[in-house]
C-alpha cells in the first residue's frame, strides 16, 4: 500500500535542501569575511584572485562551481572545493533536521535548528583557521535556541517551569566546566568555546550538552591521534577546540536523546527512566 503522506515529506526535503544550498552560499561569504573584518552586508561578490564582480549565474549553488570546472569564469584561478561542499553540507543537513529533529514538522524548532546549525558550521571552519570563535557566531546559536524553546511552549501550551530549568542550566552545565578548565590551565581554554557551549546549553538542555561535551573531548582526542600518526609523533601545541564541540552538538541534534536512552539501558534502565531524556 502506498503512503501516500510521503510525497508532501519529500517535497519539503527537497525545498529544504535547496534552501539549504541557498544559505550556505551565504555561509560561505560569513567564513571568508568575518575573519578580516570585512561587512557582510556590504559589497558584491567577487573573485578573490582577478577581483571580477561576480554575476547571478556564476553564484548559483552547486550548479555553478561544477558547470565552470571550479574556476573562475573570467580568469580561471582555481576556486576553492570549500564552497560546494559548505553548501551541499548545509542543503543535507537542514533536509535531516527536517527529518530526524522536527519529525518532519514544519515549525520553530526546524527555523531554531537550522539557524543553529549554520552558526555551528561557520563557526567549525573559522575555528579551525583562525582558532577564534566569533561572538556573532555563538549569539546565532542562542537567536536559533530561542525558536526552538518557543515551539516548546507553544507544545507545552504554555510555561513550563521543568523544561526551562533544564535550558537554563544547561548554559551553565557544559560551559562552567570550560571555564573552571580555563582558570586551571590559565588560558589554556578560549573564552569563546565557552560562550558557544553557554549558548548551545540553552539550546539542548543540561544533559545533552554534557553529553555533547563529552563528545566533543572524544573528537578532539581523536583528531590528536591522527595528527600525532599523520606527523609521526607530532602534536599541534594548539589545537581549536571549536570544530570538535560544534560537530559534537551537531550530532545531539539529531540523535541526543536516543544516545542517551541507550546510554542509559545499559545502565539498567528502564524505558520510563530513560523517556526523560528524549
Amino acid at each position: 500500500m502506498i503512503d501516500y503522506m510521503i510525497f508532501p515529506k519529500l517535497f519539503v526535503s527537497v525545498f529544504t535542501f535547496l534552501i539549504g544550498c541557498c544559505i550556505g552560499s551565504f555561509l560561505n561569504v560569513l567564513i571568508y569575511r568575518i575573519p578580516i573584518g570585512m561587512d557582510f552586508k556590504r559589497g558584491r561578490s567577487m573573485c578573490f584572485s582577478c577581483k571580477h564582480q561576480l554575476h547571478a549565474i556564476d553564484l548559483v549553488p552547486l550548479f555553478s562551481w561544477l558547470f565552470l570546472g571550479g574556476k573562475c569564469r573570467y580568469c580561471k584561478a582555481k576556486i576553492s572545493c570549500q564552497y560546494p561542499i559548505v553548501e551541499a553540507i548545509t542543503g543535507a543537513a537542514f533536509t535531516a533536521i527536517y527529518w530526524l529533529a522536527t519529525d518532519c514538522k514544519i515549525n520553530l524548532s526546524l527555523v531554531g535548528y537550522c539557524i543553529a546549525f549554520s552558526a555551528l558550521l561557520v563557526t567549525a571552519v573559522i575555528d579551525y583557521r583562525t582558532m577564534e570563535i566569533p561572538d556573532s557566531m555563538w549569539i546565532t546559536v542562542f537567536v536559533g535556541s530561542l525558536f526552538v524553546y518557543a515551539q516548546e511552549l507553544i507544545a507545552d501550551g504554555g510555561f513550563n517551569l521543568k523544561c526551562f530549568l533544564t535550558r537554563f542550566i544547561g548554559i551553565f552545565a557544559a560551559s562552567g566546566i570550560l571555564l573552571i578548565l580555563a582558570l586551571i590551565t590559565k588560558g589554556g581554554m578560549g573564552g569563546g568555546d565557552i560562550k558557544l557551549m553557554a549558548a548551545c546549553g540553552f539550546l539542548l538542555g543540561w544533559k545533552q550538552v554534557i553529553l555533547a561535551l563529552i563528545m566533543g573531548a572524544a573528537i578532539g582526542t581523536l583528531y590528536l591521534v591522527f595528527m600525532a600518526v599523520k606527523n609521526k609523533g607530532k602534536v599541534p601545541r594548539k589545537v581549536p577546540f571549536g570544530p570538535h564541540l560544534s560537530i559534537a552538538v551537531v550530532i545531539c541534534i539529531f540523535a541526543g536523546g536516543k544516545i542517551l536512552n541507550w546510554y542509559l539501558s545499559l545502565c539498567g534502565f528502564t524505558a520510563a527512566d530513560s523517556c526523560l531524556f528524549r
